[in-house]
């Protein structure tokens, strides 16, 4: 039972990542549900999580290749400091992480909520980039992607839409590439930190792309606001959960 609860939080997780993001606010709280402890939660999530994102980058690699130099980037520049966010998990107290914790899932559940705002940020037939803002905000993006990734995709699209880029389609493929790269690395190191549970990772990493192939093949024709409400709902529901478990 634990391990289809595992598999089917990981389809939906793929299939939300690519969709309107987020995806790690239903395998986080799930897997904390089964009985792990948050930390060793994050660390089977971000293994098993990160398969999703990349089967959903590889279906807009046509897309992809009008954007070559943000993709590299992107591949390049996340997971450099993915692995930074990745030793502040580790080797900071567990009880830091615990604490912060139902701030960070209630934060990005409020991120993928207003991702329509951060649509607006993005510029009509702008052709330059300002790649000033975008080096920038990677550093931010990767930490982050390394520390916890929830709702990294948001702020990836905020980035590129405050950088000059005018396709939203483009960029949303873009996020896919640069919070699965840097989630991927993270992923490597967390498996040598002996805290991931592998039947449940696996299961998730299953699920993951089986969902996040399905997300890609829908995601342009989806409304993806319903998917909106249903995340951030379950980041309320579990940020409330574990601020209370944790007082």
């Amino acid at each position: 039972m634990d391990l289809t609860l595992a598999l089917l939080a990981g389809m939906a997780s793929g299939f939300l990542n690519v969709v309107a993001g987020g995806g790690t606010l239903i395998v986080f709280p799930t897997l904390v549900a089964l009985g792990l402890s948050p930390l060793v939660a994050n660390v089977t999530a971000a293994v098993g999580v990160f398969p999703g994102s990349l089967a959903g980058s590889w279906t807009y690699r046509k897309i992809l290749r009008e954007q070559k130099k943000l993709a590299w980037l992107s591949v390049l520049l996340m997971p450099i400091f993915s692995i930074i966010g990745a030793a502040l998990l580790l080797f900071l107290p567990e009880k830091n992480f615990e604490t912060i914790v139902p701030f960070l899932i209630g934060s990005a559940g409020i991120l993928i909520a207003l991702q329509p705002l951060v649509y607006k940020l993005f510029p009509k037939n702008t052709k330059v980039l300002n790649l000033k803002l975008i080096i920038p905000g990677f550093i931010l993006a990767g930490i982050y992607v390394g520390y916890f990734g929830a709702g990294t995709g948001v702020i990836l699209l905020a980035i590129y839409g405050l950088a000059g880029l005018s396709n939203i389609q483009q960029a949303n493929g873009l996020k896919n590439l640069g919070s699965g790269t840097g989630n991927a690395v993270a992923a490597v190191i967390f498996i040598f930190s002996g805290l991931v549970v592998w039947q449940l990772a696996l299961s998730v990493a299953i699920g993951s792309i089986i969902g996040g192939a399905l997300g890609g093949k829908f995601a342009q024709k989806l409304d993806a606001s319903i998917f909106r409400i249903i995340i951030l709902v379950i980041a309320i529901i579990a940020s409330i959960y574990l601020f209370i478990n944790n007082s």
